[in-house]
């Protein structure tokens, strides 16, 4: 074992916070509004300028934001709310909440995106009743062909959200960006400090639909109306209407200055990160079983993720050990992700399906996320691969 007293610990992600980072908040601290003021509007304006959409609403999390879109497309029971397994729990949770029926669609085995194929089948499939919601999740930054998916829908009440949680900065073509729901309803976006875009917990949803905005924004402030022409009377300035029971999703306007600060200079820190990752391509190639997501969209990614996958049955290795190991020699990893249908809260209701997804479950079983995150230097991510290569090939314990 390395004596890691005497090396830095890489950890698999870390935010970036800046002078000016801290200078904008601080700024916000020193005025009179710290809440629901201006910042925030002006945080929504920028993100929405910047994906090309034309409305943007931020809420207390990525989380929260999922469940906002739900609430905005009326979902409710007898719905269907079909995604990937391979996403964190939030995905499938904000359909379910919303009284849909989770459907998990298998994954393209190169990218960790669904598999448009089978995409296709489900929705051939007409339900009952009730809609189809599609939310397919843009896996490490890698954007699935929204406009394939968008073309291949029939059912006029169809309703597309992306979940771009991983994906701000990244682009379909090279020019249009995520978010820009040219071929959806709604995208959403989180910005929790593993992101290349932090507010410390805080999310977003852009759309182009008036009706949506309107929507979202009732989800984010307790139900509440304030515009005369949608109160059922107005006896004065001071009076509201509840429409809706919700609850109480805002960001704060600190949040909002630390999220403005840090999209300046968003085309530096993807840059930056495009570079780690064409680095771990660097470090990795030659070594045996171990590879990255393609390389073909390398220049289109906004990288959320440094994943590589290894077959760990080759090398005979638990990989549970083998981050045992990385850990102990001073590098960080994590799993992105466990299927969504593993966990017992869906296993209760849907019983074990792993065997319905062999594609997620190959992917699960070599998946391993690295360092990944602005300031990483090119020597560590040296370190990481080297350090990788050894414990696998068991030259360290």
């Amino acid at each position: 074992m390395t004596d890691h007293t005497a090396i830095s610990f890489l950890p698999y992600a870390k935010q970036a916070i800046t002078s000016e980072d801290i200078q904008a908040m601080e700024a916000v601290f020193r005025g009179e509004i710290i809440t629901r003021g201006p910042q925030v509007a002006e945080f929504e304006a920028a993100v929405a300028s910047y994906v090309g959409a034309s409305y943007a609403v931020a809420f207390n999390s990525g989380s929260t934001a999922l469940r906002a879109a739900a609430f905005a497309a009326e979902t409710k029971g007898g719905d269907r709310w079909i995604t990937t397994p391979n996403s964190f729990v939030a995905t499938a949770v904000a359909g379910a909440a919303a009284g849909a029926v989770p459907v998990f669609v298998d994954i393209d085995g190169e990218t960790g995106n669904l598999n448009l194929e089978q995409l296709q089948y489900n929705l051939e499939q007409k339900p009952s009743r009730g809609r189809n919601i599609v939310v397919p999740v843009h896996y490490a930054g890698i954007p699935v062909n929204m406009k394939t998916i968008d073309a291949s829908i029939r059912d006029t009440d169809t309703i597309l959200i992306e979940d771009g949680a991983a994906a701000l900065g990244s682009t379909y073509d090279g020019e249009r960006r995520v978010g820009c729901c040219e071929w959806s309803h709604m995208t959403v976006f989180s910005f929790h400090p593993a992101k290349l875009l932090t507010t410390g917990e805080g999310g977003l949803v852009t759309t182009n639909d008036p009706h949506l905005d309107y929507r979202l924004r009732l989800y984010r402030n307790n139900g509440i109306v304030r515009e005369p022409d949608r109160l059922s009377e107005n006896p004065g300035p001071w009076y509201y209407e509840v429409v809706e029971m919700t609850g109480n999703y805002n960001v704060t306007d600190f949040q909002a200055a630390l999220g403005l600060s840090q999209l300046s200079r968003i085309h530096n820190t993807i840059r930056e990160r495009q570079q780690v990752i064409a680095w771990y391509r660097k470090y990795l190639e030659g070594v045996a079983h171990v590879k990255l997501l393609p390389a073909l969209k390398d220049s289109r990614v906004s990288p959320h993720l440094a994943v590589v996958l290894i077959d760990f049955e080759e090398y005979r290795k638990e990989r549970s050990l083998v981050m045992t190991q990385l850990r102990d020699n001073g590098i960080g990893s994590q799993v992105h992700y466990i299927p969504i249908y593993r966990h017992p809260a869906f296993q209760q209701v849907s019983g074990i399906l792993s065997d319905y997804f062999p594609a997620s479950e190959h992917f699960y079983a070599r998946t391993l996320s690295l360092p990944l995150y602005n300031g990483l230097k090119e020597e560590e991510v040296k370190r990481v691969c080297q350090t990788l290569s050894a414990v696998l090939e068991g030259k360290l314990l």
